[in-house]
């Protein structure tokens, strides 16, 4: 690649150590690079991230007091802070085992070892620059979730054949598991495995057959990965998931012990070993997932109070109960002026006093986190709603749990992974509600209202049509299928008989749920568009 390349693209270096920073950028200058920023910490990197989108990020793993390089990576994944057509470098002057493989979770796109000189490094970046090549056109339809036109754009440069290919029909897999479009991935991770046996084929394959509901063949896929490729963490979270799906709690905690063991610097599968082991009523080993949770949380995007209350939970059932309160007692103090703070902090509370035999602070505490959940949005509220009838039940307040889990089911009636966890949360609790049941006769009233309204709204009956989607997205708020369904009808309706403000207000309102619940619902975009197309008529 010819150094004339390098000139407009956005550099970041990412380093505790100014000299090492200067060394660093003195290379890149060497490659006619001229558009190098300079960060000095994780925070530093963070936020500049956040200001400026950068093609090549180069960040040292230790970054001293703070996040460190798997920190950063993490929460600029999670922010959507780098595109698909951006390189991240991972820099580290260590090997061990437990850092690159908590690292390589996060998918770095490629690792150096100091000291490197400028010719590794150019190596690198060209090799890098190849497999990201043309990708611009594709990320930007991406960021805007128009995902058909992501694909369509994957599809023109597949046709080319390029060196690239396995990259693009990676990403073209991922974006279709992500529209949820499963039988055009599983065409491409057939393609692949039919030429040799690829790691990232067969966990691919595996996602798509848990997502079409064929979870004893996803079981069998990633059991297979595992054989085939032991290191490759992600396809234990992936069996243990299908595992519970199947009822096989045991095996799924142990599958995740399992994966603990090879990287126990995930945050999110030391959370849900925690919340496994304790559905399994394993508190000891509950204990030890979330004390290592709440640790690595420290200066992660992904620190919650729910880790915290896991970890009170886990020890008040280990009979640890002011360890338990003394913990209950950070949960404020780490996220201040936070009401899911305040909320979690009143259930595990509540928990924990029950624990004792003071059932007037366990309902004193109820109390104080129905105010607090009173204060949360509705992006939060039915996961809240888990927590808080799985204490109801623990207080023996049965009638009040049940309640909440039904509006959970009609909230997430096509959320496979909230229905599960609304199981698990119930067998957790002893809970002697047939969930299951009560799962499926939800599911088939709210199909059959939003099934009417789309059958109205084809026999163009819009107003009868928008009055039921309507009176169901109110019922429903946390409902994203309905909500969007009430959006396109009131679209459609403006469409073909012209568009007023009020109605343009009510599908913004609507679209503002769904956003707020599911930023990166694929289903966004159509609506969105449409709607921008509207304008008032007199």
């Amino acid at each position: 690649m010819a150094d004339e390349e390098y000139l407009n693209k956005k550099y970041l270096i990412v380093d505790d150590f100014s000299d090492v920073r200067s060394a660093i950028r003195s290379i890149l200058r060497s490659l006619e690079v001229t558009q190098v920023d300079q960060a000095r910490d994780g925070n530093d990197a963070i936020a500049q991230m956040t200001s400026r989108r950068y093609d090549v990020v180069l960040c040292d793993y230790n970054l001293g007091p703070g996040k460190d390089g798997q920190q950063v990576l993490e929460e600029a994944r999670h922010n959507l802070l780098l595109g698909v057509d951006s390189i991240f470098i991972m820099i580290t002057a260590e090997n061990t085992r437990d850092m690159v493989m908590s690292a390589v979770e996060y998918a770095p796109d490629s690792y150096l070892s100091k000291p490197f000189t400028k010719d590794i490094l150019k190596r690198r970046l060209d090799k890098l620059f190849e497999r990201k090549a043309d990708l611009r056109k594709v990320n930007k339809a991406l960021m805007a979730k128009d995902y058909s036109a992501a694909i369509a754009e994957l599809d023109d440069l597949i046709a080319r054949n390029p060196k690239n290919l396995p990259d693009l029909l990676k990403l073209k897999s991922e974006v279709c598991l992500t529209a949820t479009r499963y039988d055009d991935a599983i065409v491409i991770f057939e393609q692949v495995l039919a030429e040799h046996e690829t790691s990232w084929a067969r966990w691919g394959m595996g996602k798509a057959l848990y997502w079409k509901r064929n979870h004893a063949q996803a079981m069998e896929m990633f059991k297979q990965l595992i054989v085939n490729d032991p290191n490759f963490v992600a396809a234990y979270d992936w069996l243990a998931k299908t595992q519970a799906e199947l009822k096989q709690f045991e095996e799924a905690e142990q599958t995740l012990h399992a994966a603990v063991k090879i990287s126990p610097r995930a945050l999110k599968r030391q959370q849900q070993l925690g919340d496994l082991a304790l559905s399994n009523g394993h508190p000891e080993q509950a204990e030890t997932a979330f004390t290592k949770a709440v640790t690595l949380a420290k200066h992660s995007v992904l620190n919650h109070p729910s880790l915290f209350a896991g970890l009170a939970r886990s020890k008040s059932s280990n009979s640890k109960h002011i360890e338990a309160l003394k913990i209950i007692g950070e949960i404020t103090k780490v996220f201040p002026g936070q009401p899911e703070a305040v909320f979690y902090k009143a259930t595990a509370t509540a928990a924990v006093k029950q624990n004792q035999g003071d059932t007037a602070a366990a309902a004193d505490a109820m109390q104080n986190a129905e105010k607090a959940i009173a204060q949360c949005g509705e992006t939060t509220r039915s996961k809240l709603g888990l927590e808080m009838a799985k204490t109801y039940v623990q207080i023996g307040e049965q009638e009040k749990a049940t309640l909440l889990l039904q509006h959970a089911i009609a909230n997430n009636h096509d959320d496979e992974e909230f229905l599960m966890e609304l199981v698990q949360v119930c067998r957790e609790a002893n809970f002697e509600y047939d969930a299951e049941t009560a799962i499926r006769e939800i599911q088939q009233r709210v199909v059959k209202t939003n099934n009417t309204g789309v059958y109205l709204i084809k026999q163009g009956k819009f107003d009868e049509a928008i009055k039921l989607l309507n009176e169901a997205a109110e019922e429903m708020p946390g409902n994203k299928t309905i909500n969007l369904n009430a959006a396109k009808a009131m679209i459609i309706r403006m469409e073909k008989q012209g568009a007023s403000m009020d109605d343009i207000l009510t599908v913004r309102r609507y679209v503002d749920r769904v956003q707020a619940l599911a930023l990166q619902d694929w289903r966004l975009h159509e609506v969105t568009s449409r709607l921008k197309n509207m304008t008032p008529t007199n």
